[in-house]
């Protein structure tokens, strides 16, 4: 297998399945796999129920149009999929061949799409974790899970971004203070430039949020910020926060901030290793530093220096 292998997915119009798979393994790779899709006998345009039920996680094909499958396209690929192509697809020499079984969308609603879009999602991961052992994308980026939005945080996400502060305090490892602050202390403290929230792309939801605050007032360190993350506990392990720190991390440094700092208890393994795999570094721990619930609590202090910015 080549170092950036080809995937080529196949169906009768390329209108539907091979669409939908295609433009998830895009997403999902975040430029480690290239990525086409044809048709047999290709249809004028993608199924406009597909188009919907793909707009729902973020992803847009409104722009792309059907292919015709050509035997370049297959002697490109190292892996074809096949999605009900009967026997149009050559089979050549030296590619690996996989056939999805799978309904076709063509004359379905959005409702009844949508359970094909999550098995096709499903197989695209699996697909993908095998062809590079879940290696995460370079430089630390973290792609946008299936359904997510990661947008602004606006005054009118107080609510539930409050809400899911106080769920992560109640676990008891996330931070020395136990009530979540008003949302005028909260406002004042955050920069604005710096807040982000992931929303469910279908609902509007908030399943998480990032913000920073500024280490001090005095200009020698106008580039050093610390930050919290903090995702719904009904959503954790989908990647959602790698997704707020990069959001994160673009911003700050297009900004010509330097450091991103934080403390973590020590107990609070998760976050040690999200924010490892973000490309924090261990500083040091500070031990006993605080009481908490009756309790001394030792504090492991992590940062990110960019390798973008403040480097000269």
């Amino acid at each position: 297998m080549p170092e950036i292998p080809e995937v080529l997915f196949v169906c009768v119009h390329n209108a539907g399945r091979s669409q939908m798979a295609a433009a998830l393994l895009e997403h999902h790779a975040a430029g480690r796999v290239r990525v086409r899709s044809a048709g047999s006998a290709p249809a004028s345009e993608i199924n406009p129920a597909v188009v919907q039920v793909m707009g729902e996680l973020g992803i847009d094909l409104s722009a792309r149009s059907p292919k015709a499958l050509t035997g370049d396209t297959v002697r490109a690929a190292d892996v074809v999929v096949t999605m009900g192509c009967g026997d149009a697809c050559p089979v050549l020499p030296g590619k690996r061949y996989l056939d999805w079984r799978l309904p076709d969308p063509a004359g379905r609603s959005a409702d009844e799409i949508r359970p094909i879009r999550e098995e096709i999602d499903r197989r695209v991961r699996a697909l993908l974790d095998e062809l590079l052992g879940a290696v995460a994308p370079p430089d630390g980026r973290a792609p946008v899970p299936p359904g997510v939005t990661i947008r602004p945080m606006r005054s009118e996400d107080a609510g539930e971004v409050l809400a899911i502060y106080q769920a992560g305090l109640d676990g008891g490892d996330a931070s020395f203070e136990t009530e979540a602050p008003t949302w005028d202390a909260f406002d004042r403290a955050r920069l604005p430039a710096h807040r982000h929230v992931a929303a469910d792309t279908a609902t509007g939801r908030i399943l998480g949020w990032v913000a920073v605050t500024a280490v001090s007032g005095r200009c020698v360190y106008a580039g050093v910020v610390e930050h919290s993350v903090y995702v719904h506990p009904d959503h954790c392990g989908r990647g959602i926060a790698s997704a707020l720190l990069r959001a994160l991390i673009d911003s700050t440094e297009a900004d010509g901030i330097w450091t991103i700092q934080s403390g973590v208890f020590p107990e609070n393994t998760a976050s040690l290793r999200l924010h490892a795999k973000a490309g924090f570094r261990t500083v040091g721990v500070r031990e006993r530093l605080g009481r908490h619930h009756d309790r001394w609590r030792d504090v492991v202090l992590i940062e990110r220096r960019s390798a973008a910015t403040g480097i000269s």
